[in-house]
């Protein structure tokens, strides 16, 4: 077994506390931004909104390594898995224009050329 393999499942075993009512799943994400596949074990407490997300491994692309560390983790975990790719992300929220409690005083929407003071 690889070493990534090993630090995962040691990972999700510290992690995977089996808490009466919670509920546990997995969530494997393809990071074409850092050109890495992202592993994490997310929890949710039942009735509560908050997802809490632990990062199992990070892995770079390479070939053949995501595929045993995910067998590793398939044989070891029956838990639901969910993918994720940067190419299709899951909420596409528009940039922030006005924030007055993050510093952004006046909008920092862009003004067509001839509305701007010169």
């Amino acid at each position: 077994m690889r070493e990534e393999s090993k630090l995962l499942l040691e990972r999700y075993d510290h992690y995977f506390l089996r808490q009466y009512n919670y509920r546990y799943w997995l969530l494997i994400v393809t990071n074409h931004f850092d050109s890495c596949h992202g592993f994490f074990l997310e929890s949710q407490k039942k009735g509560e909104a908050i997802i809490h997300s632990n990062e199992l491994l990070e892995l770079p692309f390479a070939s053949g390594l995501y595929d045993e560390v995910f067998r590793a983790l398939r044989a070891h975990s029956h838990l639901r898995i969910i993918y994720r790719d940067t190419h299709h992300l899951v909420k596409m929220v528009p940039a922030v224009t006005f924030d007055p409690l993050h510093g952004h005083r006046h909008s920092t929407a862009y003004l067509p050329p001839e509305r701007k003071k010169k």
